[in-house]
């Protein structure tokens, strides 16, 4: 039975490759999650856009891309 554990020493050139791997990942991770931000943004900013509040009622209502002459909603008609 050996009794010596041997620990492989890495060198410094491993420290600096890793190093830099981690700064590649994590700058493209932060580049896709960014992307990712602004398409939910642009999408909650047109979901917004086509929102109207029911002239009865108060609520607000998906009115859609169609111009609408009342804005009564779907429920107080």
């Amino acid at each position: 039975m050996k009794d010596e554990i041997i620990i492989p020493v890495l060198k410094e050139e491993d420290f600096v490759a890793a190093t830099k791997r981690r700064d590649n990942y994590s700058l493209k991770r932060d580049l896709q999650a960014s992307e990712f931000n602004n398409a939910i943004a642009s999408r909650l900013l047109a979901d917004e856009r086509h929102k109207v509040k029911c002239e009865k009622c108060g609520k607000e209502f998906d009115a859609g891309n169609t111009t609408i002459e009342s804005l009564i909603c779907p429920d107080c008609k």
